[in-house]
C-alpha cells in the first residue's frame, strides 16, 4: 500500500535546488511550520469547547506518534535520502521513513479541530499540507509516509474525541477550577452543552 505511492516524491524533489528562496522556505516550513498549528489554541482557549478540544487534540497527536514509532519498529522504511543516496536540504537520522509523525500528530489536532471549528481546522488542515509538501520536498519523505501519517494522525484524534465525551465530568471541574484560578476566561467556562456539541 505505502509503496504504490511514491511515484509524486520525485517530481515534488525536482523542484529543489532551483531558487534559494524556495528552498529556504521549505526547509523553513519541513521543520518549524508545525509550531503554527500551536497557535489554534490561543482562540480555542476563549470558546466554551476549547478546553475538550485541546484535551483530544493533545492526546490525539501522543497517541498517533507513539504509533508512528510503533510502526516504525515494524517496518523500517529508509527514507529518501537514504534509499536514493543523497543530501536532504535539512538534517536528519536515517531512521524509519514511514509514516511521518509530524504529519501524524497533525492529522490529530486537525480533526479535533474541525469537529470545533471548521474555519480553525481548515487553517491546521492547510497547514499540514504544506509540512507535508515540504518534507517531501526536502528530501525526508515520501508523499505515502506523510499521507499515511496524516491518515493515522486523523483516526486518533477522532478516538481520542469520542474518548473525551465520556470525560464530561472530569472536564467541567478542571474548567471550573481553571477559571477561579483565573487561568481561563469565566466567559468561555464549559458547559455540559457544549462539551457534548460537535458542530
Amino acid at each position: 500500500m505505502p509503496a504504490s505511492i511514491p511515484d509524486l516524491s520525485g517530481p515534488i524533489r525536482s523542484i529543489s535546488g532551483h531558487s534559494a528562496l524556495l528552498d529556504g522556505g521549505m526547509r523553513f516550513a519541513a521543520v518549524y511550520l508545525i509550531v503554527a498549528a500551536a497557535l489554534v489554541a490561543i482562540p480555542l482557549w476563549l470558546r466554551s469547547d476549547g478546553l475538550r478540544t485541546l484535551v483530544a487534540a493533545a492526546l490525539g497527536a501522543l497517541l498517533a506518534v507513539a504509533l508512528t514509532f510503533a510502526l516504525g519498529m515494524l517496518w523500517d522504511r529508509p527514507r529518501p535520502f537514504v534509499a536514493e543516496h543523497f543530501t536532504p536540504l535539512i538534517s536528519h537520522a536515517a531512521d524509519a521513513s514511514f509514516p511521518s509523525d509530524h504529519l501524524a500528530a497533525l492529522g490529530a489536532v486537525t480533526i479535533c479541530v474541525w469537529f470545533t471549528s471548521r474555519r480553525l481546522g481548515f487553517i491546521v488542515g492547510l497547514i499540514a499540507l504544506v509540512v507535508g509538501f515540504a518534507r517531501v520536498y526536502v528530501g525526508v519523505h515520501y508523499v505515502s509516509d506523510v499521507a499515511g501519517g496524516f491518515a493515522l494522525g486523523l483516526a486518533c484524534g477522532a478516538l481520542m474525541w469520542r474518548a473525551t465525551s465520556f470525560a464530561e465530568g472530569v472536564l467541567l471541574q478542571a474548567d471550573r477550577l481553571l477559571v477561579r484560578c483565573h487561568l481561563r476566561p469565566s466567559s468561555a467556562a464549559t458547559s455540559r452543552r457544549s462539551l457534548a456539541n460537535v458542530r
